[in-house]
């Protein structure tokens, strides 16, 4: 049913400050990179996480691109681990 498989659960750490959300952000970028199922996958965002502010903070901006990502596979038929 599926047509790759992608590792990128072990990229998460519990820091949710802005150094933290943007090095796991960086670990799931470069976990992609590796993937050929990703390669027409824009990772650029993965690595320009934003400061944010008070209403929009650096992790929800992350899980934002978490749902492209996982809509992406979900369109492709990619198994994220």
């Amino acid at each position: 049913m599926w047509n790759s498989r992608v590792k990128v659960k072990h990229c998460f750490s519990v820091d949710e400050s802005l150094d933290g959300v943007r090095r796991d952000m960086a670990a799931v970028a470069d976990a992609l990179e590796n993937s050929p199922a990703f390669h027409a996958f824009d990772k650029t965002p993965f690595r320009n996480i934003p400061e944010g502010d008070e209403v929009f903070k650096p992790l929800d901006y992350a899980n934002k691109l978490l749902d492209r990502m996982y809509d992406y596979a979900d369109r492709n038929r990619i198994w994220i681990e």
